[in-house]
Order: structure tokens, then sequence, then C-alpha cells
């Protein structure tokens, strides 16, 4: 028995000994601040919370009017905040029992807006884009706008401190524009470390376009449709070429460039074998003979032209026998003229 209550002992002073969780606090769009103390795990005893600003005039703690609980148990608080306080030093207390965790904060650069609101996206008359939203303390804000184009990878552009719109130059009406904005307080103000969360999106463009994902099947679908066509083709070409000898693809030679030894005309010309040997170049030629005029007086001494060899002799043509003929005609009958 007193080996269990020393155990009990030792377990609830255990308990009792563990340090108040780390506080953490931001001022949120300008209305609250938001404290938290769960950021290791939600707390094992409810604690209560105290906060207060040195501006005020009581210096005493005020409690905690709005808790944040998970299951029963208090993890957070809201507490009403002005303008004015923020860049005032604000003092937390969190208790428990006998314990107290006392914490001091400089909230000037821990403000967080809420998402702009009012984002509105319209072609313009100078044929641009323009894209306009609404935030608060627009005098004293900065802002980033992103954008894509059919869901491609974001683009990001920074707004200058009182500026509430931003133009896109000359947009593709065949494209589908994605834009969001956020914003935060600039340098003019103080400049906070935290950007509000992006906006809800507003699109602009052809509403025919669509993802990436969607896209990209699109095309394998067409490309598989290609392929097959493709092959029936190509089979149907083959099937022709196997089954009818009749067809043929010709193709005009480029004409050729005449070689300075070139000696056939033949060589000039890719004629088919068959063509070729229907082409006869063996005729035989035929020799033409000039004889001159003889007369009788000069007969035995003027004679007429005579081949040089005994080939000419047997390849004489009809013109030089016809010749021959005329002539022993022409003296015969001078003969009888003369009797």
């Amino acid at each position: 028995m007193p080996t269990r209550l020393l155990l009990l002992l030792c377990l609830t002073g255990h308990v009792f000994a563990r340090e108040p969780p780390d506080v953490d606090c931001l001022v949120v769009h300008l209305k609250y601040v938001h404290c938290s103390w769960d950021k290791q795990g939600t707390p094992e005893v409810n604690y209560t919370f105290y906060g207060w600003f040195h501006t005020e005039k009581s210096k005493e703690f005020i409690e905690c009017l709005t808790y944040l609980s998970e299951n029963n148990v208090n993890t957070g608080c809201n507490l009403p905040f002005k303008d004015s306080q923020r860049f005032s030093r604000f003092n937390t207390k969190l208790v428990h029992g006998n314990q107290t965790s006392q914490k001091e904060y400089d909230l000037k650069t821990k403000v967080k807006l809420n998402p702009p609101t009012s984002v509105t996206v319209r072609n313009g008359s100078d044929s641009n884009l323009w894209l306009k939203w609404s935030q608060i303390k627009s005098s004293c804000v900065e802002s980033e706008v992103r954008y894509r184009v059919n869901n491609r990878k974001w683009a990001t552009y920074h707004v200058r401190i009182g500026e509430q719109n931003y133009c896109v130059n000359l947009p593709s009406s065949s494209s589908r524009y994605e834009l969001q904005v956020r914003s935060r307080l600039g340098e003019e103000c103080g400049l906070s470390i935290f950007w509000s969360n992006w906006s809800e999106p507003v699109f602009w463009g052809s509403n025919n376009s669509t993802d990436t994902n969607q896209m990209a099947s699109s095309t394998s679908v067409w490309t598989t449709v290609l392929y097959v066509v493709g092959a029936f083709i190509l089979m149907l070409l083959v099937m022709m070429l196997l089954h009818h000898e009749r067809i043929r693809i010709i193709f005009i030679p480029v004409v050729p460039k005449p070689s300075p030894n070139l000696h056939n005309i033949e060589d000039w010309f890719q004629f088919p074998k068959g063509h070729k040997e229907s082409f006869n170049y063996n005729e035989r030629p035929c020799l033409v003979r000039e004889y001159c005029h003889v007369s009788q007086s000069d007969g035995e001494d003027c004679s007429a032209f005579s081949p040089e060899n005994e080939s000419d002799l047997s390849t004489s043509c009809s013109s030089s026998s016809s010749s021959s003929s005329s002539s022993s005609n022409s003296s015969t009958e001078e003969e009888m003229v003369s009797v």
C-alpha cells in the first residue's frame, strides 16, 4: 500500500510540475488577436488565458472571453484588437492552479490579413486583361498576383503598395487564364512577415481549354488512330504489289549530263532491257557515187570513178546502176544518129 501511494504521488507531482506550453499570438485582419498554445499537442489540462496591451490605462490582465477548444480542452483564445494597439507591446499569461507562464510580444510584424475580396477579371477596351480586387487599408497593403495559362506553371508578380489591380498584356482568347491574388501589410505601415491566403481563383478565356491530362489523353488517342490508319494503308499497298504484277511505280529519271567522252547516245539513257534490244543499229550503209561526164574523145583518158576496193563494188546501190545504164543508152542513140 505505501508503494502505491508513493507511485501515485510521483505521477501527480510530475503532472503538476510540468511547465505550461508556449503561447503563440497573431493579429488577424486587424480585428482580433489570436493566441494558441497547442503547437506541441493538445494540453492535458485546461489553462486560463489573460492578455493586455501596454497602452491601456489599466495594467491588469483581461481574462479571455472567447476560448478555442478541442475535446473540451482549451487550446486558444481570441481577444479584441484595435489598430492603434498594433505598435504596442502585448503581454500574455497562462495559468493552471499554482503554475503561471507570462510572455511579451511585438505584434507589429505579426499581422495576417484575410484573402482579398471582390476579385474580378475582364478584358478591357485596350485589349488587355484586367484583374481587380478589394482589401482593407489599401494605402498600407502590397499584393502579389499569380496566374497560369491552360493549367501550366504559375507565374507570380508583385503589385506595389496602394494598387489593387493588375494588367495581363494582350491575352490569347484561345487560352484559359486562371488568376489569384494575396496581400500583406507593407513597409509604410510596418511590414508583416505573413501573407494572406490566396483568393479564390477567377477564370477568363476559352471554355474549350482542358487540363494537361485531358489534352495528353486526347493526343494519345489521335496518335493511336493515325498509327492504325497508316498501318492499314501500308498493308493495302503491299497486297496490291504482290497480286498485281502490272502495277509499277515509274520514277522520271534525272536528265544526265553528257560526258565529253560519250560516243554512243545509248549511254545517255537507261532504257529498259526489252526496249534496248528492239533498237537495230546494224543496217548496211548505202554508198553514193558520183560520176564525171565523159565525152567520146576522152573516153579512154577519163574514166568513171572506180571504187578503191572490191567491197565497194559488191555493195553498190541501185542508184549507181541506173546512172550507168542511162549513160550507155545515151551513147547508143548518138551512134545511130551519126549513121
